[in-house]
């Protein structure tokens, strides 16, 4: 799997029942959806550019790698008005356990709120900057999560 183009985070909730994840019913069949943000973050989800990749956390774990389909926003009513289509390229095998974000991470991520935010953070550069950068990342997430063929 390619994942040169892993270049954002992002935090998401499933909105309801605290029992369920966010995005859980999508996968090989039907992997692709509408992920969303908050009406008052359509700036924020135009950052990422088409083809680009997000790895989505929730709970402190990280469940899906997602591409992006378009550079369109859609919008919609309701708080949580606009999203933009993507497509699951890798998402969590038992969903009683995915992976820990510090496992993925290397170190304790503390990136809140459901804006996507560019993986090369202050914290990422601090812990992965003398360990090869953003490319020896995307590396250490295939192997995490056992992705090289």
């Amino acid at each position: 799997m390619d994942l040169t183009q892993l270049k954002w985070t992002k935090n998401v909730n499933h909105q309801g029942d605290d029992k369920y994840w966010a995005y859980q019913n999508v996968g090989p069949v039907l992997n692709i959806f509408q992920l969303n943000w908050k009406k008052e973050q359509a700036k924020n989800a135009l950052k990422p550019q088409e083809s680009e990749l997000i790895l989505l956390r929730q709970r402190t774990k990280v469940t899906h790698i997602v591409k992006l389909l378009n550079n369109t926003l859609d919008e919609d009513h309701g708080e949580f008005g606009i999203s933009r289509l993507v497509e699951v390229v890798w998402i969590a095998d038992y969903w009683s356990v995915p992976p820990k974000q510090k496992m993925i991470f290397g170190y304790d991520v503390h990136l809140e709120g459901g804006k996507v935010m560019k993986l090369e953070t202050p914290t990422f550069n601090e812990h992965w900057g003398s360990r090869g950068g953003l490319v020896e990342f995307q590396k250490h997430v295939l192997n995490a999560l056992k992705l090289e063929r």
